[in-house]
């Protein structure tokens, strides 16, 4: 189904017939972590996070998040995408999220990352929801920036550096 967005900045009317999320990973060696955000539509994350849990009550267009709605984006991202770095996998530890215009961005990390030879991702988040899900990687490491699109039902990827 095509629905109408509104573009806040714009003022702008235009049509959201794509499904897409953005996952941005980037080294930061200084600090020696793995910084992560998700950027998803607000309707398709809303809805899937509604299939996914029903009976709770979600409502991401609130400016004030609760603590049952970080949970259930917790939850969702750890069982919807997983981090093998230089082959071992690793816990990306949800930090919160913000709704920015027409989209949620989900903020996650994970500490102690010296260095960035390998990522493994797996990837299927909204999958469920629409058929046409496309996942979006863009990932800096080690000097690098390197992107891949995931298009359902593919879900893994793999970046060298």
């Amino acid at each position: 189904m095509q629905f109408l967005v509104a573009s806040l900045l714009s003022g702008l009317l235009f049509w959201h017939p794509f499904y897409v999320s953005v996952v941005e990973l980037n080294h930061n060696a200084a600090e020696q972590t793995l910084e992560t955000s998700v950027r998803i539509f607000t309707d398709d994350f809303e809805n899937t996070l509604k299939m996914r849990f029903p009976g709770q009550k979600i409502d991401l267009y609130k400016t004030q998040a609760t603590a049952q709605t970080d949970t259930l984006i917790s939850r969702y991202l750890a069982e919807k995408m997983q981090i093998r770095l230089n082959g071992r996998p690793v816990q990306l530890r949800y930090l919160g999220f913000e709704r920015v215009e027409e989209s949620i961005w989900c903020y996650l990390e994970v500490t102690g990352v010296k260095s960035v030879q390998q990522l493994h991702i797996t990837n299927w988040m909204l999958y469920e929801y629409k058929r046409e899900q496309i996942n979006m990687h863009h990932v800096q490491a080690a000097g690098q920036k390197k992107s891949y699109k995931l298009n359902n039902p593919e879900s893994e990827v793999d970046f060298q550096f």
